[in-house]
């Protein structure tokens, strides 16, 4: 059970009159070393110290941290920050506090966040959205992932359309989105904190959720043989189990590469396509009229991307930093594996270059029947 501190609800927090803010704080155990760790943002040349104030019912106790700049291969001026906090023996605080001037009065003060109970299997982490305005788009991924197994979704809101701000409130309603104010306070770094708002939501989901999914909107981890994501990883676990050589290993992360699904089929095409999944006109039209490029637009390149475009699923408690596609850092004893493109691909519904050569991959199509009455109840609630 977490001990009680002052509530939760994140928020950017600055380090006295240093350039450096942050936003969120953790239990953590690394090497059999109990520690709070904390997320934040700095330049990534303010050599400072870091001191932890640890605070525990009425007492407080002060210790020296480290802190670790995270990867970020965009050379940013700002970059995000790790701090590690050693904690004492049997020590569970309920608040910590960061200066880089041990004698200085702390101006911020984190809840900080324990691993809880099991609640569900799969959570979606969304990047951070950012004058965003595309509801359809919102719809159709929340609903076919629900299909697919995503029990909860996560998103971090800096910016976005009324008819988007009212498509999050829906799904709040339902009790199976958790919104995230990212107010960033400071620019030069890349895509508003990104990778900030990414491993919040990793370490949010410690002991919370088996696995933590992560993509963009318009992204979409299809299996290829599988109904759904619970089946997939089922048989992605006994393969490792079955060919691991390394007793010691767990597995941690299952990296999916990428393609562009970016053209509609031709009108011989598409007459073969409605033949072979039922897909009667009023279907057709929901594809058009709720831009349901999922199900439209599937041509694809003839080729897959993986580092920069891949995206993974994730077990929580395994990784210690993640980038923006997968994992950056793993826990001691953590293996991962590259899922086959014939079991499952990240159909990533973005126009990205000459759609020549393009190759037509109808697997969406498996979950039409699932996923459009979802759209349209949620659609017609919305009065979209």
């Amino acid at each position: 059970m977490s001990p009680k501190g002052i509530p939760d609800k994140p928020r950017f927090q600055k380090v006295n009159d240093f350039d450096a803010w942050l936003f969120s704080a953790f239990y953590d155990n690394l090497n059999n070393s109990d520690l709070i760790r904390v997320f934040g943002i700095q330049p990534l040349l303010l050599n400072t110290p870091v001191f932890c104030h640890l605070t525990e019912g009425i007492d407080t106790y002060t210790v020296e941290g480290k802190k670790t700049a995270l990867n970020d291969w965009h050379k940013k001026r700002r970059r995000v920050f790790s701090y590690e906090c050693p904690l004492n023996v049997n020590s569970r605080p309920h608040n910590v506090s960061l200066t880089f001037v041990e004698t200085d009065t702390p101006t911020n003060s984190l809840l900080v966040l324990y691993p809880e109970r099991i609640q569900r299997h799969f959570t979606v982490c969304y990047s951070m959205l950012f004058n965003y305005n595309t509801p359809y788009q919102l719809v159709q991924n929340v609903e076919f992932n629900r299909v697919l197994g995503a029990e909860h979704f996560f998103l971090y809101r800096e910016s976005v359309s009324s008819a988007v701000d009212t498509v999050l409130k829906h799904y709040q309603r339902q009790g199976f989105l958790t919104v995230i104010e990212w107010p960033i306070p400071v620019g030069e770094i890349h895509y508003h904190g990104q990778i900030l708002s990414l491993n919040d939501c990793v370490y949010r989901n410690r002991g919370v959720s088996r696995y933590v999914v992560i993509q963009d909107t318009d992204e979409f981890i299809i299996p290829h043989q599988h109904d759904n994501w619970t089946e997939l990883i089922e048989v992605l676990n006994k393969e490792f189990e079955q060919s691991n050589k390394s007793p010691s290993e767990n597995l941690g992360a299952y990296i999916v590469l990428s393609s562009f699904y970016q053209q509609s089929p031709n009108s011989s095409e598409w007459k073969e396509i409605k033949r072979k999944f039922s897909v009667s006109d009023q279907d057709f039209q929901k594809f058009t009229n709720f831009s349901l490029n999922v199900f439209s637009d599937l041509k694809r390149l003839n080729m897959y991307f993986r580092g920069q475009r891949q995206k993974s699923f994730v077990r929580p408690e395994t990784v210690l930093f993640n980038d923006i596609h997968s994992p950056d850092k793993y826990r001691p004893g953590i293996a991962k594996v590259k899922v086959h493109v014939d079991i499952a691909v990240v159909h990533h519904q973005r126009r990205y270059s000459s759609p020549q050569n393009n190759i037509l991959d109808t697997t969406s199509l498996r979950f039409k029947d699932l996923v459009l009455p979802l759209v349209n109840e949620t659609l017609s609630l919305l009065s979209f």
